[in-house]
């Protein structure tokens, strides 16, 4: 079969773009043609993407769209549009956490587009009931993520060495993560906290670690997606603070790692992390109860590296090998 992945694509920065690479990589590796069309271009540009998708879609046998909210949908106008003129089979995966608010907000445009492809893709739980919500067509398959074993390591006692691996967006509140690290120093002065990436809130966030005095906190600026492992082997807990979320592979990665998570209970979060069970969850934006999980972590070793342990045993349902089938069924094809 000959697919085209159609996104926001940007190479080597994670999220939905690191998902279609992925799912580009099984999809060659098992003998299909898979190729990227990228709807991210300047305003201009955006103007032309139609006629540009037309003259190459026309070689392919089905369009996989991959799409979130605001600009992200984007790429299913245009994916659909164009499509369903070519009569080509369309599949759709939706991301992001801010499905909700977006479908309440636009819900005739999400409706016009979403009920015209053969099949539509969620990641959890959590989108399924906004779909169910608005009446339209879904069924569940979660984000894949590469297991190497290689990239495990078992810890064998856990150290206050903390990251936090999140795009430095508001949408993420990392200063929650700042204020819960400032009072884990109180307690355990050699605590450290790692921040890697970069975006549109980094200067603000350095400005803040810098008025609130913190020590011992490293901004690691913009890293390669396929650097991340390097960065997680060097700290023991990751942390997760989003304000809305729904199926974060970062939280997938430190699970592979050998990491403890510990991650606001946003979105779809819950459907991936159980509580006390493979990870731990606090409120939304409480950095008081932030603080508290992760004086909890230092101090509970063992029953902190049991959770570890049943993390990196849950990550397996994520492999190409326990989603390929299902995937192959809207594509239309056996495995």
């Amino acid at each position: 079969m000959k697919v085209l992945l159609i996104c926001n694509y940007k190479p080597g920065v994670g999220g939905i773009s690191g998902q279609v690479e992925l799912l580009q990589k099984h999809l060659r590796e098992e003998g299909h043609t898979a190729d990227i069309f990228s709807t991210k271009a300047s305003v201009l540009r955006r103007l032309l993407l139609p006629m540009r998708l037309r003259s190459v879609a026309r070689h392919y046998d089905l369009l996989h769209i991959h799409c979130c909210s605001s600009w992200g949908f984007l790429p299913a106008v245009i994916g659909i549009t164009i499509g369903r003129r070519l009569k080509k089979r369309l599949v759709l995966t939706y991301h992001g956490g801010g499905g909700e608010s977006f479908f309440d907000r636009h819900p005739k445009l999400v409706r016009h587009y979403l009920t015209r492809t053969n099949t539509n893709i969620v990641l959890s739980g959590f989108l399924a009931k906004i779909f169910e919500k608005h009446h339209l067509p879904y069924t569940i398959i979660p984000n894949i993520i590469e297991l190497d074993e290689s990239l495990f390591r078992q810890r064998e006692t856990l150290k206050p060495h903390f990251i936090c691996t999140r795009a430095h967006e508001i949408l993420y509140n990392i200063p929650c993560i700042l204020r819960a690290f400032q009072k884990t120093l109180t307690e355990l002065p050699k605590s450290t906290l790692t921040l890697v990436g970069d975006g549109s809130q980094h200067a603000v966030l350095k400005q803040m670690v810098k008025d609130m005095g913190l020590q011992n906190v490293t901004f690691t600026g913009k890293v390669d997606n396929q650097d991340i492992y390097h960065h997680l082997d060097q700290a023991d807990i990751l942390l997760s603070s989003p304000t809305v979320d729904n199926m974060p592979v970062s939280l997938l990665e430190a699970m592979n790692a050998g990491l403890l998570v510990i991650s606001s209970s946003v979105g779809g979060v819950p459907y991936m992390i159980k509580n006390g069970n493979n990870g731990l969850l606090f409120d939304n934006n409480n950095h008081n109860e932030l603080a508290q999980k992760m004086l909890w972590t230092i101090e509970n070793q063992a029953i902190a590296l049991t959770i570890i342990q049943q993390a990196h045993q849950a990550v397996a349902s994520y492999r190409w090998e326990n989603i390929k089938d299902k995937l192959y069924t809207t594509y239309g094809i056996s495995a």
